[in-house]
């Protein structure tokens, strides 16, 4: 008679008996792929209580990522709070079984493999020629940033920091051009706060150690509240930058690689408006800094159109 092995699932921990011989198998439960060497001992089964939670977050969370894309398209101070306060409230029932769950070793890292790959498998089946798999992925990115990780950091105390810790690992494991901070709700409403300040510039000048007092931020403050202010067009243009300039800063710190975006953009960007401005020449400035903006706002799209 040919051996069996048998054991539990490492990602959903039901029991499996599978022929010996076989290098690869898939779980007949939750489908995962795995080799034998994989199986967990069957004495170390979690309770029941702390399995039940287990699967309800398997089978949820995915959903609580892909049900509310498009988050960064209301990333300003009066819809953010609104969103997030309606994310958390329909999400809750499901967030508060990630403590139950996390009684079981090793249950958060699996669930945060599991949401990694449904969110690779969902991407994949629901990209179109218009929106294709990457840009899919961005869009869950953010929603993972800006709604799920608040979220759990705030409702689910150490078991929602581990099991963040582990999403934020296995995402970057698998998307390692795609990568988020962790990030707190506090800390992302304190990104709208400092309105009278140019966003992406004092942002630019702040990475790269530039004091708000320095003298590009006082050139390209009198710029704006000067030159730019006093055109037909500028009080408008203005307005509409400061709509987009919290979001787009946020996107670089929060979502993408702001050691590698400032010093990009200052060399292309921020340094030679400054000398223009230097040089008595705010139209070569006012050029520079709408292609600027033009480019992070095609970079960042999704966050711009409201």
């Amino acid at each position: 008679m040919e051996e069996k092995i048998t054991g539990l699932c490492p990602h959903c921990g039901k029991p499996l008996e599978i022929p010996g011989g076989l290098d690869r198998f898939s779980c007949l439960y939750c489908g995962a792929r795995m080799s034998p060497g994989e199986l967990l001992p069957r004495e170390i089964q979690a309770p029941q209580a702390a399995q039940d939670a287990y699967q309800r977050l398997r089978l949820g969370l995915p959903g609580s990522v892909t049900g509310y894309l498009g988050v960064f398209r209301h990333l300003t101070k009066q819809e953010y709070p609104r969103r997030y306060g309606q994310y958390l409230e329909e999400n809750r029932d499901l967030f508060q079984c990630l403590a139950s769950a996390a009684q079981d070793p090793g249950a958060l890292a699996r669930l945060a493999e599991n949401l990694v790959q449904a969110l690779g498998r969902w991407s994949a089946q629901a990209k179109t020629r218009l929106t294709g798999q990457d840009a899919l992925l961005d869009e869950a990115k953010y929603t993972i940033c800006l709604l799920l990780v608040p979220a759990l950091r705030a409702e689910c105390g150490a078991a929602g920091e581990a099991f963040c810790r582990a999403l934020r690992e296995a995402w970057l494991k698998a998307y390692p051009k795609k990568p988020f901070q962790l990030t707190t709700y506090p800390e992302i409403v304190a990104g709208f706060r400092q309105k009278k300040l140019c966003f992406i510039t004092t942002a630019a000048c702040t990475y790269l150690g530039k004091g708000d007092r320095c003298p590009e931020l006082t050139a390209f403050r009198r710029f704006r509240d000067g030159y730019l202010a006093n055109q037909p067009q500028g009080p408008e243009r203005i307005r509409q930058y400061y709509a987009m300039a919290p979001g787009i800063v946020l996107a670089i710190d929060l979502a993408d690689r702001p050691e590698e975006v400032y010093p990009a953009l200052w060399a292309k960007y921020l340094s030679p408006c400054y000398a223009a401005l230097t040089q008595g020449n705010p139209e070569k400035c006012l050029a520079l800094y709408t292609a600027m903006v033009a480019e992070l706002a095609g970079r960042y799209q999704r966050i711009c159109k409201n």
